[in-house]
């Protein structure tokens, strides 16, 4: 609901900017920024849920809440449109799509050893040529320990073990922002939370600023 509240809210801030600016409106137009004729562009949200287990929680509003039955027409219902990497009957025209969700389909499936899902996922991923960004896409999601070049075929290619070091870095971030939380709660100046994630990281100082710099960043935001 709220991000496409907020896509709705972002057409129609910009559409009654340019009513305003454009002069010579009704008194209707004026007071709700909109002519008869201005139409959005529709938004869809889709959730892609990436667990084990089959989603068993809710995939509506009103199954959420507890509506008497009488008053359940006057209550709007917001259904979730939801999609489950682990089994879905989806259709891809995209190549990289087909692909990312095969591999998915594949690291998910606990019917079979994990090693036998990540055997499967490299000799997918190499007799089909899937692009790179698929694969650290793959990464990024499943967080499994499969390296690139396992899965491309190419021994040229010096990342080390690409999933483990994203899930690593996942791991630190998560780490970071509870340092700088903390520390600002406590009244710490900048410096000093810049000295804590240095020894409690075990990074340097430029790599703490960056951290500190986006915990900030996503504050504002």
């Amino acid at each position: 609901m709220g991000y496409d509240y907020s896509a709705y809210k972002k057409q129609y801030d910009k559409n009654a900017k340019n009513v305003l600016s454009s002069g010579g409106t009704k008194k209707d137009e004026f007071l709700s920024r909109m002519k008869k004729t201005d139409k959005f562009m529709p938004v869809i949200t889709i959730v892609i849920y990436y667990g084990e287990k089959p989603w068993d929680g809710a995939r509506s509003l009103h199954e959420m809440l507890n509506i008497p039955e009488e008053m359940e027409t006057f209550v709007n219902d917001y259904p979730m449109i939801l999609v489950e990497a682990r089994e879905n009957d989806l259709v891809f025209h995209n190549t990289n799509n087909a692909d990312f969700f095969h591999m998915m389909k594949l690291i998910l499936d606990q019917s079979m050893p994990e090693q036998e899902a990540k055997a499967k996922v490299i000799n997918y991923a190499r007799e089909h040529d899937v692009d790179k960004a698929v694969i650290m896409t793959l990464a990024g999601t499943a967080n499994c320990k499969i390296d690139y070049c396992a899965l491309s075929g190419r021994e040229d290619f010096d990342m080390g073990t690409l999933f483990e070091r994203i899930a690593k870095e996942s791991e630190v971030k998560g780490k970071a922002e509870g340092i700088i939380e903390t520390g600002f709660e406590c009244g710490l100046s900048e410096h000093n939370i810049l000295e804590k994630l240095q020894k409690k990281l075990n990074v340097t100082l430029q790599k703490a600023e960056e951290y500190l710099k986006r915990f900030e960043k996503q504050t504002i935001s």
